[in-house]
């Protein structure tokens, strides 16, 4: 059973939004709450979270936050090592099924109601899509669920340790391709496995993470990644990484421009 957490609507967002975001941390820490008179629960599909829950999980994060400087701007690694971990605590804590999760303005009350502190602390005067949930894919809490959610193994011993294989920015690329991509469990849990393994040369990562889910994405027009078995599928993408690899190292050792690399990749 999915835990329900309040949902945050639109207006009410928008207007913490706007007195939150030029704000000092210190007064977003008083203004933090376990409720909201505007939020609201569904009427169906699970329970609903208890205020201790939700404290227990503000608390909780609130040490992974200090240990990374906050309220401190801190280091840009400590910012990282703190999205590792507060990816894996959001997962395991917060009881949510994927279509839960899905729903915008239950970050936007994480983010604006039980969090505004730490929300603004990471991402100092964001953007609305940081702290409104209007994409999940760049919310300041929602994009980390999702992150652990996709990279997430069966294995409990290790269930996590892909988490730290992407930073933020890939992950926006595998977002961008949610239909070929970004929606498949599996397919971005072999990316990732295999990912440590290539030698990439003088590529950028970026670079050829953008090229290898091309690949990816054009084979998907004739190969069911979903049916493949667990061995079928690892090979498939280490094929996939390691031919893209080849390719753009062949492109960089020759000097030719990053812009002409996908003019020399064939999937």
């Amino acid at each position: 059973m999915s835990v329900l957490y309040p949902r945050l609507l639109g207006d009410a967002a928008r207007e913490l939004h706007s007195q939150y975001q030029h704000a000092p941390i210190a007064k977003l820490q008083e203004g933090h709450a376990l409720r909201h008179p505007s939020a609201v629960f569904a009427a169906t599909g699970g329970r609903r979270v208890t205020a201790e829950e939700l404290q227990r999980l503000r608390e909780d994060i609130l040490t992974v936050a200090a240990r990374a400087g906050f309220p401190n701007e801190g280091r840009r690694q400590d910012r990282m090592d703190f999205d590792v971990e507060v990816a894996q605590l959001l997962h395991r804590r917060c009881g949510l099924v994927a279509a839960e999760a899905s729903v915008r303005p239950m970050w936007a009350f994480l983010a604006l109601v039980l969090l505004p502190d730490v929300s603004y602390w990471r991402f100092p005067r964001p953007p609305g899509d940081r702290v409104l949930g209007t994409d999940i894919t760049r919310h300041v809490w929602g994009r980390l669920w999702w992150r652990a959610h996709l990279l997430a193994l069966p294995q409990e011993h290790e269930r996590y340790r892909l988490l730290e294989t992407f930073g933020e920015a890939a992950f926006d690329q595998m977002y961008a391709r949610r239909r070929s991509i970004g929606g498949s469990r599996i397919l971005v849990r072999a990316v990732a496995d295999a990912w440590p393994t290539v030698d990439r040369g003088r590529v950028p990562e970026r670079t050829l993470l953008i090229d290898v889910l091309k690949r990816l994405s054009r084979w998907g027009a004739v190969v069911d990644f979903e049916s493949l078995d667990d061995d079928e599928l690892r090979r498939q993408v280490q094929e996939a990484v390691t031919e893209s690899a080849a390719v753009l190292r062949a492109v960089y050792v020759q000097d030719v421009g990053p812009r002409h690399a996908s003019d020399r990749t064939l999937g």
